[in-house]
């Protein structure tokens, strides 16, 4: 019984200094956060240095898709995509309709089955790609498909 109860006071008093270790360090990390976060406001009370992005909506857009064999193939989507790099959502609203005739354009060569399943993936990353090219010195960091119906 003595080499359980030794052996219980060493396992309680690892116990307690990693947890006073980790307390500590968790305190320790938090205030260094907090002062590199102070350091980033100015006096106006905006952070600065750090680049904050804007979700810029897209109008909902109804498109017809390449079925093949004729039978119209429509598909409703609505999406938001988040920029970094504008200084306001005002300055963006100029490139929608540029991004909505992205969008109609691939969608009227993207087939049916091709979004079928997991091609709804595919087919956000390619949307993705191609807004990265085309708002070039801004930085598209995210595409959210918001609505996407296929009838």
């Amino acid at each position: 019984k003595k080499g359980k109860k030794k052996l219980l006071l060493i396992v309680a008093a690892v116990a307690a200094v990693l947890l006073v270790g980790g307390g500590f360090f968790a305190w320790k990390k938090s205030a260094v956060f907090q002062t590199t976060v102070k350091n980033h406001i100015t006096k106006g009370g905006k952070l600065s240095g750090l680049n904050t992005p804007i979700l810029l909506g897209i109008p909902t857009i109804i498109s017809n898709l390449d079925s093949g064999d004729g039978r119209p193939v429509y598909v409703k989507l609505t999406a938001k995509v988040e920029v970094l790099g504008a200084s306001n959502e005002a300055s963006l609203q100029n490139r929608v309709p540029e991004i909505q005739d992205m969008f109609q354009t691939y969608m009227h060569e993207t087939r049916a089955q091709d979004i079928r399943g997991n091609g709804i993936y595919r087919l956000r990353e390619a949307m993705l790609r191609r807004l990265r090219a085309n708002m070039a010195p801004l930085q598209v960091t995210n595409l959210y498909l918001v609505e996407f119906l296929v009838q």
